[in-house]
């Protein structure tokens, strides 16, 4: 396996042990004696690769109420097929961010639109 295979798989195991962390927590299953402080300490410990390397998933999964795995694992498996050569990290990038430009902004647009014309 790749480096970038091997991060994808390590990021997507962090994560999962993460959120599932997370709601055990806040379901009152584990961590029982910690306030939110200390949980994200105690996290920022655990996951350390996670925090280290993708803050920004690592903070995702600390303030969302619940993240979005498949978009997680549709960005791992981009970079799983960059490691492997399968497309280049242009194309990729133009991918993934066509995809969620057309899931996000281009209903805003829409609606924009929508009521523009019935103003």
């Amino acid at each position: 396996m790749d480096e970038n295979g091997i991060k994808a798989d390590k990021i997507w195991d962090e994560a999962n042990r993460f959120s599932t962390d997370k709601y055990n927590w806040k379901m009152g299953k584990d961590f029982k004696d910690c306030n939110e402080t200390e949980f994200t300490t105690k996290m920022e410990i655990k996951y350390n690769y996670l925090k280290s390397n993708t803050s920004s998933i690592f903070n995702q999964i600390i303030q969302q109420e619940k993240i979005d795995m498949d978009k997680l694992k549709y960005m791992l498996d981009m970079l799983r097929s960059i490691g492997k050569k399968q497309i280049s990290f242009e194309n990729a990038s133009k991918e993934v961010g066509q995809k969620f430009a057309d899931e996000y902004v281009k209903p805003l647009v829409d609606k924009l639109d929508k009521e523009d014309k019935t103003e």
